[in-house]
């Protein structure tokens, strides 16, 4: 096996390819990481847990895997490529706290069928980030995590709720990062941290509970469009059994990202704020304007559009009224009720379980 120095700024498809060509190994991929989570996560706090000495064994199983290789085709896609994981799902071995001091921090079992689906695909779970309290809020800064800072400017933040995924990627302490976005939480740290942050459409990536009404869906923060279509094509599978499940795709997304573009679309854009009295950013709305120029420029027909909204009360109302019921719309903590009215009735909220 030949070596070269690791960039940790490498795309996480280039990586891959680079580990199944025998050109790298998972363990030096693995180091690169840790070493610069040891340099830049002090102030940044990308990471609420980490467990370095299960990253290194699980990259020399992958090493092993690839010495044992007879051809690249022998592996997953993504073999050996480490991804950290969001502190919303369980990693066998590991807390979850949801970002909440309140949480059980018992070792995980198990694994959640989600970290399951990135293992199958090759990946290495890469630590846990950081994410605001039951991501209910776009930024981290609790008693329970600490604050997370944006590593273009630690002064400010790398939104949220995925707010370590998102810092970790821009500062090239992972090549990529597992999200999940209700109302914003790939997004809003995709656009803070300058990274391509796709919220998958509803059902598409199936999770085994119904997650904010089926608002929620679980991603990647990645720094190339090519990065987000693969792991896309890893993650996408029919679920017979789960809600708003589609049929599984007929095409790959990682082909379809790299064909031409099509000819003459009628492209709708809407640059107005959906709620009165917050204006859109003069920044962003140069962006898309710049961007409308360019999708001109390619034969593209660009036409105003609007989305059919309540009015401002009525929408805010609706939304927070869904959204403070996150915390238990998907694990519900345990109610120990002794109904012997002799004695106190104990709730025995725990949101760690359930």
């Amino acid at each position: 096996m030949t070596h070269s120095p690791v960039d940790p700024f490498t795309p996480a498809v280039e990586l891959a390819a680079a580990i199944s060509r025998k050109e790298v190994s998972p363990v030096e991929v693995a180091d690169c990481y840790l070493r610069r989570m040891d340099g830049l996560d002090p102030r940044l706090n990308a990471f609420c847990h980490r467990a370095d000495a299960d990253v290194r064994k699980a990259a020399a199983t992958a090493a092993d895997a690839v010495a044992r290789a007879s051809s690249p085709d022998d592996l997953p896609p993504f073999h050996g490529v480490p991804l950290p994981v969001k502190d919303f799902l369980d990693v066998a071995g590991w807390p979850t706290t949801y970002g909440s001091a309140g949480a059980d921090r018992t070792p995980a079992a198990a694994s959640d069928q989600f970290v399951r689906r990135f293992v199958e695909a090759g990946f290495v779970p890469l630590g846990k980030t950081t994410t605001s309290e039951f991501g209910s809020l776009p930024f981290t800064e609790s008693e329970a995590l600490g604050i997370s800072r944006n590593p273009w400017d630690p002064g400010r933040t790398p939104g949220g709720s995925s707010s370590g995924a998102g810092a970790a990627v821009a500062a090239g302490m992972a090549p990529l990062a597992h999200a999940e976005d209700g109302g914003g939480s790939i997004r809003i740290p995709a656009s803070c941290n300058g990274l391509v942050g796709l919220k998958p459409t509803r059902g598409l990536v199936a999770r085994a509970a119904v997650v904010v009404e089926g608002l929620a869906a679980s991603g990647v923060l990645t720094r190339t469009v090519a990065d987000t279509a693969a792991t896309l094509d890893v993650l996408v599978r029919h679920d017979p059994a789960a809600w708003w499940s589609p049929p599984t795709p007929r095409g790959s997304f990682a082909e379809a990202a790299g064909n031409d573009a099509p000819a003459g679309l009628r492209v709708g854009v809407l640059t107005d704020s959906p709620v009165a009295g917050i204006p859109v950013d003069p920044a962003c709305a140069a962006a898309v304007e710049l961007t409308l120029r360019a999708l001109e420029a390619a034969g593209h027909r660009i036409v105003d559009a609007r989305l059919p909204l309540p009015a401002t009360d009525e929408l805010v109302a609706s939304f927070t009224t869904l959204w403070n019921a996150l915390p238990w719309s998907g694990r519900r903590p345990p109610v120990d009720l002794d109904l012997d009215l002799g004695h106190d009735l104990d709730l025995g909220l725990d949101p760690g379980h359930g």
